[in-house]
């Protein structure tokens, strides 16, 4: 069964992408992070969570998710200040494998 999500959390979705997008590139003062390209948002129906699917290098993987995860107050509070949202979802950072895969199987296709 496919969940269909509202429109509303559809724009959620986006704006919190957007926003942490200019918040890891302006806000933040650790070099880690500037390779970091946040690659989806998808929050939970009611609003509460969100999970954030992020890329960058293998080898920074662990480093840069731990990074994430320990800084997701500093992201949400200041979502919070921008964002006109009632509650600011809690935030857990992902790493998106799907992008290293997609480069991956590009590389064995131009083997051929």
């Amino acid at each position: 069964m496919v969940q269909q999500l509202s429109f509303r959390a559809e724009r959620v979705n986006e704006l919190i992408r957007r926003e942490l997008v200019l918040l890891i590139k302006n806000e933040t003062k650790d070099p880690r992070l500037q390779t970091v390209v946040i690659t989806d948002v998808k929050v939970t129906r009611d609003l509460t969570s969100a999970k954030v699917f992020f890329s960058v290098d293998e080898d920074s993987q662990k480093t840069v998710t731990s990074l994430l995860n320990k800084a997701g107050g500093f992201f949400r509070s200041n979502l919070s200040k921008s964002l006109d949202l009632r509650h600011t979802p809690s935030l857990s950072f992902i790493y998106d494998t799907a992008p290293n895969a997609g480069a991956k199987m590009e590389d064995l296709l131009s083997k051929l």
